[in-house]
């Protein structure tokens, strides 16, 4: 983990807090080392590597997000979002296990052993599952129309002009307690049903895990790279020593 960090380090494009977190490459405006914990600790696989694969930036489009994360398996979403035109911003997004698609369908989960996505305001630090019935079959929606978009409702939906957007409650979040078909609650205000805001920054991130003992078990280049100078030089020592004996 210390080599693969310090390498990382060093190509200016990674961030890591402690030797018992994951490492956050390409950059990142929305996550800092706490943030990442937080998201390690919802996912529930161990270390993470993050690799920041797209970034909005002025004049970016649902069609520039689907360029770069179409295809590219599990993904973190996340976004900075208002309610109040500015005036507050609150990070928001969600995961999703399964490859994002420009196909205008639905990512769907009959399975409950298979719906591992989640919606989460990773500001008030909480997270809402795909619920357990059938609105909760409905994880993401694909469309080079849309811009990022959890859900059947949609839970979190982004426009195509990735500026606005709204978060209403429906495959995500606690069935008993919303007491009804609908369910849920915004994941932006956990006050109201739906909500609409703004979006400001916009990230997405593609997801791969990594255990300790793995990192053990299998040298990284950086350190075979390390352990074979250390040869080269034990070598050329020997080879001094046998030619002053000569």
């Amino acid at each position: 983990m210390f080599t693969r960090t310090l390498l990382a380090l060093a190509a200016g494009l990674v961030f890591s807090t402690t030797s018992n977190a994951g490492v956050v490459i390409g950059g990142s405006s929305l996550l800092d080392g706490s943030d990442l914990q937080q998201l390690e600790s919802w996912l529930g696989q161990g270390q993470l590597t993050l690799s920041n694969i797209f970034t909005k930036t002025a004049g970016s489009t649902s069609q520039n997000f689907h360029t770069a994360a179409d295809g590219k398996g599990a993904t973190f979403v996340l976004m900075n979002v208002s309610l109040d035109g500015g005036a507050h911003w609150e990070t928001i997004g969600g995961y999703n296990p399964l490859s994002w698609n420009s196909l205008s369908y639905y990512n769907m989960n009959n399975s409950l052993a298979d719906r591992s996505a989640f919606v989460f305001n990773l500001s008030d630090k909480v997270m809402a599952a795909q619920r357990t019935d059938q609105q909760g079959q409905y994880q993401s929606y694909g469309s080079s129309y849309y811009g990022p978009t959890f859900g059947g409702g949609h839970d979190i939906y982004v426009n195509s002009s990735l500026s606005s957007g709204y978060s209403y409650g429906f495959s995500y979040g606690n069935v008993a307690a919303s007491g009804g078909y609908y369910g849920t609650s915004s994941i932006v205000d956990q006050t109201q049903v739906s909500s609409s805001f703004t979006v400001g920054a916009l990230e997405v991130f593609s997801v791969a895990g990594f255990t300790a003992a793995a990192q053990q078990d299998v040298p990284e280049p950086a350190s075979l790279a390390l352990v074979g100078l250390a040869l080269a030089a034990v070598f050329t020592a020997s080879k001094r020593k046998a030619g002053r004996r000569a």
